[in-house]
C-alpha cells in the first residue's frame, strides 16, 4: 500500500494516498474491519467510534479509506457523518459511506487518466500547447468536482482538493501544490454562490501560469493577440495585446 503504515492519520495531500489504482477495494468485506459495539450517544464517544472505524478501514484498504466519512455529494470533503447509526446498521452504514467516497475517487481517477497523457503530449509539442492543455484540464477538473457538490458553500473545498491531487499526480510536491492552488483560488469566490464560468476560467489561467513558471516556460506560452471581439480582460497572460500580459 505505497508504504502506508496503518494507525497513522493520513493527510490525503497527494494523489498517491487516494489513487484507486493503488488500493484494491472489495466492499463486501467492510464489516470485517468494523469495531465491535458502539459507545454511548455523546459527541466525544461518537468521535471515538468514528476514529476506530477509520483505523480499521484504512488498515484494510489503505489511507484513502481513513476518511470514509467524507462525502463530496453533501458538503465536499468535510466531516459529513455526524450521527450514530443504530448498532445493527453500523457495518452497512460505514460500507455505504465508504462506497460513496470510493465512487468519487474513481470518477476523479478517470479524469486524471484522460488529462495526464494529454499533458505529456502537449509538453513535447511546446509551451503554447502545454498552457492550453493545463487550462483545459483545470477547467474540466473543477467542473467535475463541483458537479458532485449539492451545497454551494462547499464547492471551493472540493476544487482545492482535486486540483492539489492533480498537481501531485504530475510530480509537483504536495506542499508546493497546495500553495499554487491556494494562490489561484483563495479570495476569488463567494463560497455561498455557485461559480461562474469566468471564475473557473480565471482559476485555470492563474494556476496554469504558476505551473509553467515552475519550469520557466510561461513566457514562451504567450501566443499572440487576443481577438478584439472577445473580452479584453480574459484571458490576459497568453495574449500580447491585453492588460496584464507580459508585453503590455
Amino acid at each position: 500500500m505505497v508504504g502506508y503504515r496503518p494507525g497513522l492519520r493520513p493527510t490525503l495531500s497527494s494523489w498517491t494516498e487516494v489513487d484507486p489504482a493503488l488500493y484494491p477495494f472489495d466492499p463486501s468485506d467492510v464489516a470485517a474491519s468494523m469495531p465491535t459495539g458502539l459507545p454511548g450517544p455523546g459527541q466525544s464517544e461518537f468521535q471515538q467510534w468514528r476514529e476506530a472505524v477509520s483505523i480499521g478501514l484504512s488498515g484494510r484498504y489503505g489511507p484513502w479509506a481513513y476518511f470514509w466519512y467524507w462525502s463530496p455529494e453533501g458538503r465536499g470533503p468535510y466531516n459529513w457523518v455526524t450521527r450514530f447509526p443504530p448498532p445493527a446498521d453500523a457495518p452497512a452504514f460505514a460500507a455505504d459511506s465508504l462506497r460513496t467516497w470510493r465512487r468519487w475517487l474513481e470518477r476523479i481517477a478517470e479524469r486524471f487518466d484522460e488529462f495526464l497523457p494529454l499533458l505529456e503530449r502537449a509538453a513535447v509539442a511546446g509551451p503554447a500547447d502545454l498552457a492550453a492543455t493545463w487550462e483545459s484540464a483545470t477547467i474540466a477538473l473543477m467542473r467535475t468536482a463541483i458537479a458532485w457538490v449539492i451545497d454551494d458553500d462547499y464547492w471551493p473545498g472540493s476544487c482545492r482538493t482535486v486540483l492539489k491531487w492533480f498537481l501531485t499526480a504530475t510530480g509537483v510536491p504536495a506542499e508546493q501544490a497546495g500553495t499554487l492552488v491556494a494562490n489561484a483560488i483563495d479570495g476569488r469566490f463567494d463560497d455561498w454562490l455557485p461559480p461562474r464560468s469566468a471564475d473557473i476560467a480565471d482559476v485555470a489561467e492563474r494556476l496554469t501560469r504558476s505551473v509553467l513558471d515552475l519550469s520557466g516556460t510561461a513566457q514562451d506560452a504567450v501566443t499572440g493577440e487576443w481577438p478584439d471581439t472577445w473580452p479584453q480582460n480574459w484571458p490576459i497572460w497568453r495574449a500580447t495585446n491585453t492588460t496584464g500580459s507580459p508585453s503590455a
